[in-house]
């Protein structure tokens, strides 16, 4: 078999992952049980200045800018 081949059957045998598959993550609970978290997939304007400095602050701190967005949204929501 040609190279050009066995590249070919190993992009085959690849598992494709859709969006929606790698936003739904396992979580542990308290009680160390995994359940699934669901998302949903939204669209948003936002300031030019706040997308920069959360691209950055997603680079400092090594998490994807998602999570940054739901933290805040937590925090946010628990002080109302």
């Amino acid at each position: 078999m040609s190279k050009i081949n066995e590249i070919k059957n190993l992009k085959r045998q690849q598992r494709i992952v859709s969006p929606s598959q790698v936003l739904s993550e396992d979580i542990k609970e308290e009680n160390n049980v995994s359940s699934k978290v669901e998302r949903k997939r939204v669209s948003f304007d936002l300031r030019t200045d706040l997308h920069q400095e959360l691209k950055l602050q997603s680079v400092i701190q090594d998490k994807n800018i998602y999570i940054l967005i739901e933290e805040a949204l937590t925090n946010y929501l628990k002080e109302k």
